[in-house]
């Protein structure tokens, strides 16, 4: 089974008004599989405020026929899991209801017909008291009893608590900033850090066409003590490159500087390379940033209305991160030169519709700060339409989800 355990920080309680709020899953509906798929669906919020629990509640909405095959969990920011349901109330079909610890009746015993009011699940909210709300919470639900299927059409949470002064992110708001995964940093990547009180209110770039700044907007960032360059900094939000002086196979602590104070440092595992490829989608997925051979850009004309297909056999180059060590090595938080080029000393490789793709040269691009150049040729027998898109360094490749088009 597929399980989504984020870790996030534990505060301490501090002297602040409690205040509530109320956040709601904006996605699609998810699907709920056959017993025998093994599957966990899950719908997920993030919450962006660092918030010490004082209390939560959950509303769901499951259309499906016998909730007694259902399970039903909820998992805080901080990881922490609370069963809802778990196979119960046998034949009841679907769920519309609203999760609350101070209900008179638990779900499980009055099995209540949809839109019924508020009731207990089957372990108390009050599991994620006194944690910080910062962070993704995850709703799952498995079918384990039947070869029924269903839809989980609906999710909210919502939160009491007081509100942490200090700035303040978790393991699960550091991300790549092409690929939006988490988890592990590379030296020379670009990421971004998500979290509360990070920087002001109205938000800071650096300026356009100077090396970045290591202080902006009287915040910091630091990794085991040494400073980052800085790209954006706001309350909410950092851009930055990740230092590029980072020993791949070792821990790194991050911890962030404004004039709220100081984060707690927080160690994430550093990893030689952590490709991931520009696109024109928030999140990492879809259309890549691409330009083809003869200076267009790359897509199926709906980007600007002058971006069109590659040939099948023409070179494109695809925009990327994460890619490694360069030879020779290009100054952290300053553009790559224009009239030199720095190569990368990884063998990178591509693939194009699932097939593998001759990659010519992959760099420093030409005066781009932290951003990869990489020449692909596509294979002479890709089917036109929409192709897969993956590249490789080091022995990691780059997120799922990225295409071209091809003629």
């Amino acid at each position: 089974m597929r399980k989504v355990l984020l870790t996030l920080l534990a505060v301490a309680p501090l002297a602040f008004a409690q205040e509530t709020f109320t956040y709601t899953y904006g996605g699609l509906p998810l699907p709920i599989f056959p017993d025998d798929a093994n599957v966990w669906s899950y719908a997920n919020i993030f919450v962006p405020r660092s918030i010490q629990v004082s209390s939560v509640t959950v509303y769901a909405q499951v259309t499906y026929s016998g909730v007694g095959d259902l399970n039903l969990y909820l998992y805080s920011a901080n990881g922490t899991r609370t069963k809802l349901l778990e196979r119960n109330c046998g034949g009841l079909q679907n769920i519309d209801t609203t999760f609350d610890d101070s209900a008179s009746a638990m779900f499980s015993s009055a099995c209540p017909q949809p839109g019924s009011g508020s009731f207990k699940g089957n372990e108390p909210l009050a599991n994620s008291k006194n944690e910080n709300a910062l962070g993704f919470w995850s709703l799952g639900v498995e079918n384990n009893g039947s070869g029924n299927t269903g839809l989980m059409t609906a999710f909210s949470i919502t939160i009491t608590g007081t509100d942490l002064s200090n700035p303040t992110f978790g393991p699960g708001t550091v991300v790549s900033s092409t690929s939006f995964q988490n988890g592990t940093i590379a030296p020379g990547d670009l990421i971004n850090i998500f979290g509360t009180n990070l920087g002001p209110t109205a938000g800071t770039r650096a300026p356009a066409g100077q090396s970045l700044p290591t202080s902006l907007g009287s915040t910091t960032v630091t990794f085991d003590g040494a400073l980052a360059p800085l790209y954006y900094v706001s309350d909410r939000y950092v851009a930055l490159q990740v230092p590029t002086g980072l020993n791949a196979a070792s821990l790194t602590k991050i911890q962030v500087n404004s004039t709220s104070g100081s984060s707690l440092a927080i160690s994430f595992p550093v990893i030689a390379t952590k490709p991931g490829i520009f696109t024109y989608t928030v999140g990492g997925t879809g259309q890549a940033k691409v330009i083809n051979q003869d200076g267009s850009l790359n897509g199926d004309g709906t980007i600007t209305g002058t971006d069109k297909p590659a040939p099948a056999g023409s070179y494109i180059q695809v925009y990327a991160t994460g890619l490694g060590a360069l030879n020779p090595p290009v100054p952290q938080g300053t553009a790559a030169p224009t009239n030199s080029l720095s190569t990368t000393t990884l063998n990178v490789t591509a693939t194009i519709g699932g097939q593998a793709a001759t990659v010519y040269w992959a760099g420093a691009a030409p005066g781009l700060i932290g951003v990869y150049q990489v020449n692909v040729l596509i294979p002479a027998n890709t089917r036109s339409g929409a192709a897969r898109l993956t590249l490789s360094a080091g022995g990691n490749d780059s997120q799922t989800g990225v295409t071209i088009q091809v003629q």
